[in-house]
């Protein structure tokens, strides 16, 4: 997920600052996570998805009082992969705050994890976290070493570095205190938080590659080149819901760039028509119209209405031209309806409390089929999909 700046969210919260939401919505599924965080002046939302999603797993696993995990540990940990790459491919590749899910994974796996307590994400006693500086003077080290000039590389490079991580991010204890017991990060991953790479999954639907084949998805944040199932539309919301069903929050990466989030009011759906003074004839007539001709006569809803139409073939046009962008990296937590009984996705944010339900809000399920990346979920949300793949291998 790209970056999202400070002033990008700043200016959300003015061109709404005194709206009510015109929606009510009752929650369904509610699924427990820890308070909303905040990620500052940085682009670290898949970071802090992803923890929030690793701290409801440990609660689905049974641990009441999860650690509040450091965001900072595996966003520092993330930039020596990158730039350990970035050098190999001679800068042929993107180098920026922007990752992807399965880079919290990878970190787990190969460095472990930490309480925030025992690493914290910010220094010096700040309280906003800013990366402004950071990303601009790692950007430079990792450019002025994978010059192509450079026809050896002097391996003392990586020790430089990390002291550059260290300036921004803090030396990394060897070993740490946490209710008593002293761990290293790799036994506090294993022994306390005790989940298991290889039991999660990507997964995207897009008709550029085979469905039930997995793929590495074309977004410059998946640098780790990372594989997606691909599976067709509607299996996607399938998943979603069967996810939250059996338990488990769902790791989503969306465009938030589009008219119809407002974060303030606190939801996310389509453009669409009202149905006040719209007749049966009216709306089934919308209804059958192609979804170019519903986009021309609809209007941002401000309130429930009808929606346009989603199809796997607009979908994948909107990707190609660039309408679906790979923004924000959140989770979901639950579902709701409002009070029309119309479906929607109930999803926590890392920008604070902001908003009519502080840091969360509300999601249509159109415009979650229309406007997903990918998704993450444990592999028991989508065993049958699994069996598929591997039949058709």
């Amino acid at each position: 997920m790209k970056k999202i700046s400070l002033t990008l969210v700043v200016s959300f919260l003015f061109t709404t600052l005194y709206a009510q939401s015109k929606f009510i919505f009752t929650n369904k599924t509610n699924l427990e996570c820890l308070p909303v965080q905040d990620q500052g002046n940085s682009g670290t939302c898949w970071c802090f998805s992803s923890t929030s999603f690793f701290e409801s797993e440990m609660i689905k696993n049974g641990i009441k009082t999860p650690p509040n995990l450091s965001e900072m540990f595996i966003v520092r940990y993330n930039y020596l992969d990158r730039a350990i790459k970035y050098v190999m491919l001679q800068k042929n590749m993107t180098f920026s705050q922007g990752s992807y899910f399965w880079d919290n994974f990878s970190i787990m796996k190969n460095y472990g994890l930490m309480p925030e307590e025992a690493y914290p994400n910010t220094l010096n006693e700040e309280t906003l976290i800013n990366h402004s500086d950071l990303e601009t003077e790692l950007k430079n080290f990792a450019d002025s070493v994978a010059n192509e000039n450079n026809k050896e590389l002097n391996p003392k490079w990586i020790d430089d570095y990390n002291l550059l991580l260290d300036k921004y991010f803090g030396v990394v204890p060897d070993t740490f205190e946490y209710k008593g017991k002293n761990y290293t990060p790799l036994k506090f991953a294993n022994e306390v938080c005790k989940l298991k790479y290889e039991d999660y999954i990507q997964i995207t639907s897009f008709s550029h590659h085979d469905f039930y084949k997995f793929f590495a998805l074309e977004i410059p944040d998946n640098w780790r080149w990372s594989l997606f199932l691909n599976v067709k539309i509607d299996d996607l919301t399938d998943i979603i819901d069967n996810s939250l069903a059996l338990g488990h929050t769902v790791l989503w990466a969306s465009d938030v760039s589009e008219d119809g989030i407002d974060f303030r009011r606190g939801y996310a759906l389509l453009p669409g028509i009202y149905l006040e003074g719209k007749t049966p004839t009216d709306i089934d007539k919308f209804k059958k119209l192609p979804i170019k001709e519903q986009l021309k006569q609809s209007e941002r809803l401000m309130r429930p209405g009808l929606e346009i139409n989603v199809s796997q073939q607009s979908r994948q046009e909107d990707f190609n031209c660039r309408k679906t962008t790979d923004d924000h990296g959140m989770q979901i937590v639950g579902t709701a309806t409002d009070q029309k009984g119309n479906k929607f996705y109930k999803v926590k944010n890392s920008w604070g409390e902001i908003g009519n339900y502080k840091g969360y809000f509300y999601v249509s399920e159109k415009f979650v089929k229309a406007k997903t990346t990918g998704i993450l979920v444990h592999k028991d949300c989508c065993k049958e999909f699994l069996k598929k793949a591997e039949t058709e291998f």
